[in-house]
């Protein structure tokens, strides 16, 4: 028998920037590029329903959080929390793998292990893990339609945790600029995957 639902959680990847497509885009606070936010007028008649909002502090998420509102939802109460940022890859921030493979390769070998990884000059993933769990919980506590605009590395952990999979599995989603991804969480725990890019 299936639990009651407590929350079902709206999860709205900011808009593209203008970054170098495979660059690794954390903590820098890029602008959005203007691009493909047309198709946010699409998920309007999905986010009708949302009582409360969300959103990461980053400008690239504000701004999508603007457009929406610009497109006509209701997101003048939105709360900015500090737990919705990306990831901070610190010296690594806004470099390609391959560079960064070339210049350190024993970190990126450490990387693979993911949990017990820390970003040099950055965020420990550890950290990034738990800030993210517990902005999770405190969505699904809120009970009832939830949205948050926030980043691709905030709802790919989002949706392992929700789902029982180990964190490490995050790149298995690809999550797309401009996207939605809804969860549907139970009040004692878990959730299903209910829209990935949507």
């Amino acid at each position: 028998m299936r639990e009651e639902q407590s929350a079902c959680l709206y999860l709205l990847r900011h808009g593209p920037t203008a970054a170098p497509p495979g660059c690794l885009l954390g903590s820098t606070d890029l602008p959005l590029s203007g691009q493909g936010l047309d198709r946010l007028a699409g998920l309007l008649p999905q986010l009708r329903d949302v009582e409360h909002w969300h959103c990461s502090p980053m400008l690239r998420a504000r701004q999508t959080l603007d457009e929406l509102r610009r497109l006509g939802c209701r997101t003048d109460a939105a709360a900015h929390d500090q737990r919705l940022r990306e990831i901070d890859f610190g010296d690594w921030e806004m470099k390609g793998f391959a560079e960064i493979a070339a210049a350190d390769p024993e970190r990126v070998a450490a990387w693979q292990h993911y949990e017990d990884f820390a970003f040099p000059g950055g965020e420990a993933v550890a950290a990034f893990i738990s800030r993210t769990r517990a902005m999770l919980a405190d969505l699904a506590a809120a009970g009832g339609a939830v949205g948050a605009v926030t980043h691709g590395g905030i709802i790919r952990t989002m949706i392992c945790l929700a789902l029982g999979l180990p964190p490490r599995n995050y790149l298995l989603f690809d999550v797309r600029p401009a996207s939605l991804t809804v969860l549907e969480l139970f009040s004692g725990g878990g959730g299903v995957l209910r829209g990935l890019n949507l």
